[in-house]
């Protein structure tokens, strides 16, 4: 055959680079072929003139040649297992490790009957969208429709992509981040991208909406892109045609829409309450959904319909009409427990705080300038603290107060605000703030957001002092709602089933957690593990071993736990120990137990028991009014 002179057919099989291939299809001079012999299976493509290809056949056994009989035997089981399992009509069930349950195969079905896919897979937390969505790329990977794949998702969630899809569904990605660009480099031959060579990669939100690697993506052909929490993609509410928002990661999930043959968007809280950001997410689909102004978008129903995979639980409970015995899923018993606040020195000290408020608000200049808008953010996050534990506002008043200081010290320096718009209104609405800035970082700028002259400085570190006295006097016996934790919902859970997981928006109220809960007589005994953003993922994996091997434990952790990690063979109950601001947020922290597989009966009960602690005539107890609200409208 030489150069590829002759004529080849799709299925003809030639010898080329010392190996056999199939030859899958051929345009001009590029051949695509597939491996038949060794391992790993590889799908290429060739350039003919560059290329010897010869004709090539697979040998007869031998008849003289004795072989291995445990190897004979091995084949022959082989092949029963394939005739066993070899007829189902779904090629990823026979390639993958996954023993789906009938309602995981109706995405995979609406996949199917797409000639081009584009979904959204909006199933409720905890039935099982990882499982769908690996079933559609393995079969459009086997029925060769596609070869190369991206997966993009929050960085927290990149280690567990890529052990789900090596584990269940034999597809090696490989993840590209700043650190593990190099050794990916290391593998390749030289002058070739590992964006290239790799056919499955993996890449957080944060790293692929960076301009360098944003346009190194657009650049290359993506057979599949998967995007997981695919909420985080979508455009921010608009009030009006002129409001302008932060659009950075709507632009990327619009332009790598654009690029993608495929398109499979997975979320379990894809409304947030705003038409034009759920909206926003079916546009991204590209099959003509959503029309009209991005602001005041109509949906087209009956098209969204055919790519829209969107079920709660109770639904699919419905369907397959499950008893309470048959049912996977567990029943929710969720509840707000509500607090009161002594006099003195709690409601004292929240008055304190409401003064500084006024303060910084005072000095911050008129309405709409970009140093007021910061100002507000750093009033309802000193707030939020101030509700949090009396140990969190005295970091924040303290990290304050030495950033005035030193600006006394130094009137001369020019102003820098340490935090933008954006990352502050992330801090405190709970939403996410995205890779450059944790959390924690993002509360400590805005505790350092200083402004003003020497008088207005002096002034509020006058009004810092006070509010700190008062603080200090909220020792942990004085501290209501920690009282609340530990003599009353604590002690109740734990004597309904021995695990529990605390929740708390910041790293300091779940140190000050961490060591006032075992003073309490009822707690000497109890294990208590804490996890949080700083742990890598080997500290993580062995802080959640002590706790599930634990007899009686108590988790407490950060909303670095609240995506993607699996909890449900490992405890049944959760507290909020403050109220998050984001109902997805709440909704995602609550699916870490309440999903499929939850095997622990709490008092005897296949439930889930949430209990959400809310600081009583406080601000925290309007949010929740406001969230019951907009919980009512995203179901409808």
């Amino acid at each position: 055959m030489g150069n590829g002179a002759t004529t080849m057919m799709p299925g003809s099989i030639v010898s080329l680079r010392s190996r056999l291939w199939r030859v899958d299809n051929f345009i001009d001079d590029t051949v695509t072929a597939t491996t038949i012999e060794s391992t790993p299976v590889e799908h290429r493509r060739f350039y003919r003139p560059f290329e010897t290809i010869e004709p090539g056949e697979i040998e007869d056994p031998d008849p003289d040649k004795v072989g291995n009989y445990s190897a004979q035997d091995l084949l022959i089981r082989a092949y029963r297992l394939s005739m066993i399992h070899g007829t189902a009509p779904l090629l990823s069930l026979q390639r993958s490790r996954v023993i789906a349950e009938s309602f995981q195969i109706v995405p995979v079905v609406m996949a199917l009957d797409m000639s081009v896919v584009k979904i959204l897979i909006a199933d409720d937390v905890g039935l099982g969208k990882t499982i769908e969505a690996g079933l559609i790329v393995t079969e459009l990977l086997a029925r060769q429709r596609a070869s190369r794949l991206l997966v993009i998702c929050p960085a927290s969630l990149r280690e567990q992509w890529k052990e789900a899809l090596n584990y269940f569904f034999h597809i090696d990605a490989k993840i590209v981040s700043t650190q593990h660009l190099r050794s990916l480099e290391r593998n390749i031959p030289p002058g070739m991208s590992p964006w290239e060579y790799y056919p499955y990669l993996i890449v957080s939100m944060d790293y692929a909406k960076a301009p360098h690697n944003r346009a190194t993506i657009l650049e290359h052909r993506w057979d599949i892109v998967l995007i997981d929490e695919a909420h985080n993609l979508a455009k921010p509410h608009q009030v009006s045609a002129s409001h302008t928002v932060k659009k950075e990661r709507w632009e990327l999930g619009k332009k790598i829409a654009e690029v993608a043959r495929h398109l499979i968007l997975l979320t379990a809280t894809p409304h947030n309450g705003y038409t034009d950001t759920y909206a926003s997410l079916l546009s991204m689909l590209g099959v003509g959904a959503v029309s009209g102004p991005p602001h005041e978008p109509c949906i087209h129903r009956d098209i969204a319909r055919k790519h829209v995979c969107q079920r709660r639980r109770v639904d699919v409970a419905d369907e397959f009409g499950w008893d309470d015995e048959e049912n996977p899923f567990p029943k929710r018993d969720q509840d707000e427990v509500f607090v009161r606040l002594s006099p003195e020195p709690e409601e004292s000290t929240i008055k304190k705080v409401e003064e500084l408020g006024k303060h910084i608000l005072t000095v911050a200049g008129p309405e709409k300038s970009y140093r007021r808008k910061i100002a507000q953010w750093t009033v309802i996050h000193f707030h939020k603290r101030a509700l949090s534990s009396p140990y969190a506002l005295r970091r924040s008043l303290n990290n304050r107060l030495r950033k005035l200081n030193k600006k006394l010290d130094k009137l001369d320096d020019i102003e820098e605000l340490p935090i933008n718009e954006e990352e502050a209104r992330a801090e405190v609405l709970d939403n996410d703030i995205g890779e450059r800035v944790t959390d924690e970082e993002a509360g400590a700028r805005l505790d350092r957001s200083v402004f003003g002259y020497v008088e207005s400085l002096q002034k509020e570190k006058e009004i810092i002092e006070d509010a700190l006295e008062d603080a200090k006097k909220i020792t942990p016996s004085r501290d209501s709602k920690l009282k609340e934790l530990c003599s009353n919902v604590l002690r109740r859970m734990l004597r309904r089933d021995p695990k529990v997981i605390i929740f708390t928006r910041y790293v300091d109220t779940l140190e000050y957690l961490e060591k006032e809960i075992p003073k309490h007589s009822h707690y000497k005994d109890t294990k208590i593990v804490t996890l949080y953003g700083e742990l890598n993922d080997s500290q993580r994996g062995e802080r959640l071993k002590r706790f599930e091997s634990a007899s009686e434990a108590i988790l407490i952790a950060t909303d670095c736990l609240s995506e993607g990690v699996n909890l449900q063979y490992m405890a049944a109950q959760v507290i909020h120990y403050e109220l998050p601001w984001n109902p997805n947020r709440l909704e995602q922290r609550n699916g870490r137990v309440d999903r499929y597989g939850q095997s622990r009966k709490p008092g005897g009960e296949k439930k889930v028991f949430i209990r959400t602690m809310v600081v009583n005539d406080s601000l925290e107890a309007g949010i929740l009014k406001v969230l019951v609200e907009k919980a009512k409208a995203t179901h409808k």
